[in-house]
């Protein structure tokens, strides 16, 4: 008997302990009876459950790895991902205590405590699953972490309570038969670390080309937060790697391991990686390959795909990659040019031809190509455009390209707009079309506030630009919330080329496993998500950009060919994306490691139809040679809906001006070509006379121009001693001309 007990005994007891205990005792008693069958078959499930409760004598190792092999669409062998791991055993001993307890601090905190199994994670995770209604939280262990790949690596990636319970049967038998070291380092020689690399020698090998001895305290943080997952690799995003190594040094702090100095010193270090000599020599389209290993580990886990030896057939095509790596390489020669990614496709089937996704795969694997998000700059203006035709604008229309232009936007900033380099020009209506050829910003800005953002958005995410936009006008302009990948880019212009019809970008074909079965093939998909013959109405126009616009550095002379440039404000991205009937290719030039401003390059001038159209022209005249000489044919649907209004002094059906009220507009269809191309005449009255408000005080220009019903006035101080202080003296635009009341209103004063 407890001395507790004992201490009771000698007490006498009050009526009222004894009346509880009593109703106590009743409620055990009745809720026995009740229960007691249930009770019974609970006692008898769980007997029968740990009697078959595996044991780890019953499980072997898991077997050698198999090597698996990738082919381009040739049948030529491009790449092999290694079934012997790249692993060497240290002693636990050789290990560092910093990346011990970090490993501790970040996967298992209680390790010194538990037995293979963590009660408290176990109760802790089963009530967040419980809320959640799903699986949403693990409580592995180290131990079972080994257990987990050793023993049941076929289960690994199985969620389930089952796959737990054994996990925590066999990590407690573990644990009866070696010390917590011995797991440890039986663990950290085993597990994988990312980049092919298998235990913590050969991690630090990988990112450091050190042995594991010597790895710092930041070093060992980073190796530590990759045992959560290879994407926290610094050589895929250094941002998030960066992130992750903070996160494993402030549980470090907050368990003791490290002190408040080594936290703040090691904290503002940077991860500095560098490889070994032996992975440095080339490999054929490395970010290629780099990107079907991810699109495989993706769906079947890293241990299937570098041991399972799978046979992997991918669409690359190693002609047209040659000469994407080349083009580049010819016109970015200098190693302190901008880098440029290039992605081909076939449009009739999302198959990805070649991508370069940058100058050195050993120096940068991030792929500027896929995992890039950019400004497009005016490539953008193509979606515009679709998204007009298809509402029923014709190209037709006009607007004043001259000036800037200022929109009041709900909920946001005032946008205004100018050219391209301040670019004026020498007419005051200039057709959609015609701004579309000359990439005209002021005549697109006016165009996309009459469509809508978001009809263009919707319709860009259709045809293949998958990150997610915000619906603001400027986006039709390059100005996104998010840039854009090459990648995307190409898919949107693929469904252009295709007449409307979206390919998904494709890169494997067929994967066979290790006994020769298919275990994934390619089907194909498509939607169409554009009109056709709207398509091909872009098409015509986009073959004019090329023969007489912005593009024509790109033009091939052998065949038709469309396409669209793109460059940003300060010439911090350049881009051309275009295509013939059968090959599409998206260039995109810039710094990789950020927004920087790009100067003349070998003499000429940066911007869209400048380096990447001459690079985009080099690619296509090769890779096309063995592709068929077509042109764009015009779908045999050639029906087109056209806004138009009737003019009422002739009767005549025209397209409607800019100043048509909508009320006065209708939609019709036609057969392309036979539609209206006239434009209702502007009214005189629809576009105000500018004042003169030169030479009088401001505040009573600024009067006469809010009354004429311009509001959006900048005044500029300049000294000029032939009139009085706080006078105007200049205005832009100039007095007694047409202009309308978007338009920026600009007036010197004498300060």
């Amino acid at each position: 008997m407890s001395r507790l007990r004992k201490k009771h005994k000698t007490k006498k007891l009050s009526r009222v302990i004894i009346t509880i205990i009593a109703v106590i005792i009743s409620i055990q008693l009745l809720f026995t009876f009740v229960f007691a069958g249930i009770l019974a078959y609970a006692f008898q499930a769980v007997t029968s459950f740990f009697e078959d409760l595996p044991k780890l004598e019953d499980f072997t190792p898991t077997e050698e790895a198999l090597t698996s092999r990738i082919y381009a669409a040739d049948g030529t062998l491009i790449a092999t991902f290694h079934g012997e791991e790249n692993r060497e055993l240290v002693s636990y001993e050789q290990i560092p205590r910093n990346l011990i307890n970090a490993v501790i601090a970040i996967e298992d905190e209680r390790f010194y405590q538990h037995e293979g199994f963590d009660i408290e994670g176990i109760i802790r995770s089963f009530i967040i699953n419980l809320v959640s209604g799903g699986i949403e939280q693990g409580a592995t262990t180290i131990t079972q972490g080994y257990i987990k790949n050793v023993y049941m690596p076929e289960e690994k990636y199985e969620i389930s309570y089952e796959r737990k319970i054994k996990e925590a049967a066999l990590a407690y038998q573990l644990e009866q038969l070696y010390s917590k070291e011995e797991i440890l380092e039986m663990y950290l020689n085993t597990v994988y670390f990312g980049e092919g690399a298998y235990g913590v020698q050969a991690a630090a090998k990988v990112y450091f080309n050190k042995d594991v001895e010597y790895l710092n305290l930041s070093e060992c943080a980073v190796i530590a937060g990759l045992l959560k997952s290879y994407l926290f690799s610094p050589y895929i995003d250094n941002k998030a790697s960066l992130e992750r190594r903070n996160l494993v040094l402030a549980k470090m702090l907050e368990l003791g391991y490290i002190d408040q100095d080594e936290y703040d010193d090691t904290i503002k270090a940077p991860i500095i990686t560098q490889r070994p000599r032996e992975e440095t020599q080339e490999i054929f389209a490395p970010y290629f390959v780099e990107y079907v290993k991810q699109e495989l580990i993706e769906k079947y886990g890293v241990e299937r795909v570098f041991k399972g030896g799978f046979e992997i057939y991918t669409t690359l095509e190693p002609v047209m990659q040659t000469a994407a790596e080349n083009a580049i390489n010819e016109i970015l020669f200098d190693p302190e040019d901008p880098q440029a990614a290039l992605v081909a496709m076939d449009p009739e089937t999302g198959y990805i031809k070649a991508m370069v996704g940058g100058k050195d795969f050993t120096e940068l694997k991030f792929n500027l190509a896929t995992q890039a998000k950019r400004q497009p700059g005016s490539t953008f203006k193509v979606f515009a455009l679709l998204s007009a035709l298809e509402q029923g604008v014709s190209p037709y229309m006009t607007f004043n390209p001259n000036g800037k232009v200022i929109f009041d936007i709900e909920g946001s900033e005032p946008w205004e707009v100018g050219n391209y380099d301040n670019s004026s020009y020498d007419v005051s209506e200039m057709t959609v079309l015609e701004a579309t050829v000359k990439s005209v910003n002021v005549v697109y800005s006016q165009l996309i506030m009459r469509i809508g953002a978001y009809a263009m958005a919707q319709l860009a995410n259709n045809m293949g630009i998958e990150t997610p936009m915000d619906p603001y006008p400027a986006m039709g302009l390059g100005g996104l919330t998010t840039g854009v990948s090459a990648l995307e880019v190409c898919t949107a212009f693929s469904t252009i080329a295709n007449y409307g019809v979206r390919h998904d970008p494709v890169a494997i074909l067929k994967v066979l496993d290790k006994d020769g079965s298919i275990i994934k093939e390619y089907k194909e998909e498509s939607q169409q998500v554009l009109t056709a013959i709207n398509a091909y109405r872009a098409i015509e126009i986009m073959q004019q950009v090329m023969i007489r616009g912005t593009g024509t550095r790109a033009r091939l002379e052998d065949r038709p060919c469309a396409g669209k440039t793109g460059t940003t404000d300060e010439r911090e991205n350049a881009w051309f994306t275009g295509f013939t009937t059968n090959l599409v290719a998206c260039v995109w030039m810039g710094y990789p490691e950020a927004n920087i401003k790009m100067e003349n390059i070998h003499d000429l001038r940066v911007q869209g139809g400048a380096q990447p159209a001459m690079i985009w022209n080099l690619f296509m005249t090769e890779a096309t040679k063995d592709l068929p000489i077509e042109n764009f044919v015009r779908p045999e649907d050639d029906r087109i809906n056209v806004q138009v209004v009737i003019n009422p002094e002739t009767g005549e059906m025209m397209i409607p001006n800019r100043f048509t009220p909508l009320d006065q507009i209708i939609v019709k269809e036609f057969r392309y070509g036979q539609e209206p191309t006239v434009q209702m005449p502007i009214a005189p009255e629809a576009i105000p006379i500018m004042p003169m408000v030169s030479l009088i005080p401001i505040t009573e220009a600024n009067n006469i121009l809010i009354q004429a019903g311009y509001t959006h006035i900048e005044y500029k101080n300049e000294v000029y001693t032939e009139v009085p202080s706080g006078f105007t003296h200049r205005q832009d635009p100039l007095w007694g001309q047409p202009v309308e009341t978007n338009r920026k209103i600009t007036i010197w004063v004498n300060p």
